[in-house]
Parts: structure tokens; sequence; C-alpha cells
């Protein structure tokens, strides 16, 4: 063996991470309701939760002013109905994100040489 020749070798570690989750996007993935709808929706759910129907919310909120978030028009029944009824969907969505834990996640690690 001659003594002026050096071997390299450049070894490597690999981690390999397989994982699966609904949370690595960012919340407002989710979570995309304006400031003023969010405002809504918990102004709405308060007022339901008080007793009040549909129609009578409909009526305090035209009362104060507030308009639609879309169309910017006075507030109707339906409106109210639907405003709860589709918070109720998001809400329970969010509420049911699955995070990695959920799905469990895999490692798996070898050296390498070049």
């Amino acid at each position: 063996m001659d003594s002026n020749v050096s071997y390299e070798s450049d070894i490597f570690y690999n981690i390999n991470l397989t994982l699966k989750s609904q949370l690595l996007f960012s919340d407002n993935q989710y979570t995309h309701y304006s400031d003023y709808q969010q405002f809504l929706f918990e102004l709405c759910t308060s007022l339901k939760e008080k007793g009040l129907g549909y129609r009578k919310i409909s009526y305090y909120l035209n009362d104060k002013g507030f308009k639609t978030s879309h169309s910017k028009k006075k507030f109707k029944n339906g409106h109210i109905s639907s405003l709860l009824k589709k918070g109720k969907i998001r809400v329970d969505r969010i509420n049911n994100l699955k995070s990695h834990k959920d799905f469990g996640y895999e490692i798996e690690t070898f050296v390498s040489h070049s």
C-alpha cells in the first residue's frame, strides 16, 4: 500500500420521516372567515342561545346597521339560518381535523457511503 494515497469516503446518515396530518397547513386554510364574518357568527350564536329566533336576530342586526358580508344587504331570517348552519358545519370540521398523532408516523434510518 502506498503511503501517499489517501482514501476518502463520505458517510451519509439518511432519515426518512413519513407522516400524515391535516394540520400541516396554516390555520387560515381552515378558518378563512374574515374578522367581520367571525364576528357575525359569534354574535348570531350568542343571540340564538339567548332564545331569539332567526327573524328577531335579523331585526336586531338590521337595527344596529349590520349588513351581510358579501352582498352588503339587510339581513333576512334565511341569512341568519344559513349563517348559523354553515358556521356550525365549519366549527365541526375544524374540531375534527386529524393530526399526525391520529394517523401515526414512520421513521426509517440508514447509513450510506459514497
